[in-house]
């Protein structure tokens, strides 16, 4: 079993909590995990990546046990990159290797473009990058389709109600069908989302971040291209993104970049493919 610390470090507004793994003079590479999870999203990885590495998995501020600060803009994709350098700083880590999953590879996308100084290399797992999700939700109509959660957390009480129906299990069911996620793990999950202010905290991600017009071409929405190399690994069975939006993210990534799919895989890669995605994560983020 690998051995976790556990760490309360103060951010902008707020604190999170935060596990590290590995040894201390290990080469530092950061986890981050995505809607609707907590640093258990990296669970099933952590033992393989602690050896060469030095581990650093952070409940993202408004999952877990981190704070969950008032107000739509506490969860602006700027102070969520901000809340990456603030553990950077904390830790005393210069530059560090990141990993992403799903709104965490949003964040991965963000911080490779505005903060590449603090990054060595990155891995996006299951969320391509912005501009390459609007083109293919302009292109086909079912990822519009598949992202119909998001529309609910703009829908305002109404619309979470929804989405809480039945103490939440019913999310629960619908978002990790299919997949290897614990029961413990989902049950863990669901008791995070009933506290309060809990759920109010985690839609502020989408609220902040993909308004309604996102996918509107009539719009104007452009973000400078990411400036790290970066690996983007896609699941094969992944409902969350039509099979188009698995390629051409490399065209907003001005450094090295590489693509894989795991045929096998639901979205949720860290727990289908552990191994498959510690391995792609260390030999991607050592060959730099």
């Amino acid at each position: 079993m690998p051995n976790l610390r556990h760490h309360r470090v103060a951010v902008e507004g707020t604190d999170l909590h935060v596990v590290t793994a590995g040894p201390a003079d290990g080469r530092p590479l950061v986890l981050l995990h995505g809607w609707p999870e907590s640093w258990r999203c990296w669970e099933a990885v952590i033992g393989a990546l602690e050896g060469p590495f030095r581990l650093i998995v952070p409940d993202q501020r408004g999952f877990g046990r981190s704070g969950m600060p008032p107000g739509t803009a506490s969860y602006a994709m700027g102070v969520l990159v901000g809340d990456l350098v603030a553990l950077l700083d904390h830790f005393e880590i210069p530059r560090a290797g990141l990993a992403g999953h799903d709104f965490g590879g949003a964040v991965t996308w963000a911080a490779a473009a505005v903060v590449p100084d603090r990054l060595d290399r990155a891995v996006v797992l299951a969320a391509p990058h912005p501009m390459r999700l609007r083109e293919a939700a302009i292109e086909n109509r079912r990822q519009l389709a598949a992202s119909f959660y998001v529309w609910l957390m703009h829908a305002g009480e109404r619309g979470i109600a929804l989405l809480a129906a039945d103490g939440f299990r019913r999310l629960a069911s619908w978002a990790f069908a299919g997949s290897q996620v614990p029961e413990r793990v989902v049950a863990e999950y669901v008791e995070q989302w009933r506290e309060p202010g809990r759920f109010e905290a985690m839609a502020g991600w989408y609220r902040a971040n993909y308004p309604p017009d996102l996918f509107n071409p009539d719009v104007p929405f452009d973000l400078p291209p990411a400036r790290v190399p970066i690996r983007y690994v896609h699941a094969g069975h992944d409902v969350a993104f039509v099979p188009e939006a698995a390629r051409g993210s490399g065209a907003f990534v001005d450094a090295p970049y590489d693509e894989h799919v795991i045929d096998h895989s639901t979205h949720w890669l860290p727990w289908d493919a552990p191994d498959e995605v510690a391995r792609l994560i260390a030999e991607w983020i050592v060959a730099g």
